[in-house]
C-alpha cells in the first residue's frame, strides 16, 4: 500500500512538473510570436511574416557569410545596403523606425533585381 502511495504521489509531481515546462514552453513561444508578427490574428499571416523575416535575414546572412570569406555580397548591396540586418536590428531605433525601415526594405527587395525572383514575388 506505501509503494503505491510513493509511486502515485511521484506520478502526480512528474505531471506537476511536466505541465510547468509544456506551460513555460507554451510562453516563450507566444512571447517570441508576438514579437515577430505581434497581435496578427491569423495564423497563416503569422507564417508568412515570419517566413519573410527568415528569408531577408538569410539573404543578408549569405551575404556577409561571402564577405567573411573573400567574396562579395549579392542580394542586399548598392541602393539596398541601408537595410541589412545588422541595421534593421540596431539599437539605436525605436520599435517603429524598425517597422518603417523593414516596410521599406520590403517595398524595395520587391523590385530589386539583385533579389532572387521567388522572394520578389512572395513579397506582392
Amino acid at each position: 500500500m506505501q509503494l503505491h502511495q510513493e509511486i502515485t504521489c511521484k506520478f502526480i509531481k512528474e505531471k506537476r512538473e511536466t505541465r510547468m515546462l509544456d506551460s513555460e514552453t507554451k510562453r516563450r513561444i507566444d512571447s517570441a510570436r508576438d514579437i515577430l508578427v505581434g497581435k496578427v490574428p491569423d495564423p497563416k499571416t503569422q507564417v508568412e511574416q515570419i517566413t519573410t523575416a527568415l528569408i531577408y535575414k538569410f539573404m543578408d546572412d549569405m551575404d556577409r557569410q561571402s564577405e567573411e570569406l573573400g567574396g562579395i555580397a549579392s542580394f542586399i548591396v548598392d541602393e539596398l545596403d541601408q537595410y541589412k540586418w545588422a541595421n534593421l536590428m540596431s539599437k539605436t531605433l525605436s520599435g517603429e523606425q524598425r517597422l518603417i525601415t523593414y516596410m521599406s526594405a520590403l517595398e524595395k527587395f520587391s523590385t530589386a533585381l539583385n533579389i532572387p525572383e521567388i522572394f520578389r514575388k512572395i513579397n506582392i
